[in-house]
């Protein structure tokens, strides 16, 4: 920087690049860049709200539909005993092998 631009470890203007609305030492928001946004927060919160409304809206509605389903009218074949011996023995072996 230009020894003439630092007074007291503060910038005097914004050199080529900087941006005012940070604080060059610390990069925080300046309340200049407050004064800025404040006439926008009010429509951009609305605007979250619309936005985030839809997907929000259409989880509510998949869940609400999906939770009145019934799996009671689908037929469960029958097994026998033996069969799910086998069927058990063959899930045990192969957790086994896995770890």
């Amino acid at each position: 920087m230009f020894a003439s631009a630092i007074r007291m470890g503060k910038i005097v203007g914004a050199p080529k690049g900087h941006d005012r609305y940070r604080d060059p030492l610390t990069h925080q928001i300046t309340p200049a860049l407050y004064r800025v946004r404040a006439p926008f927060f009010k429509r951009n919160v609305i605007g979250f709200v619309l936005v985030s409304a839809i997907p929000l809206g259409v989880y509510m509605y998949t869940w609400s539909f999906l939770s009145k389903d019934e799996f009671s009218d689908i037929p469960i074949p029958p097994i026998d005993d033996a069969e799910l011996k086998q069927l058990q023995a063959e899930y045990e072996a192969k957790k086994k092998q896995q770890s």
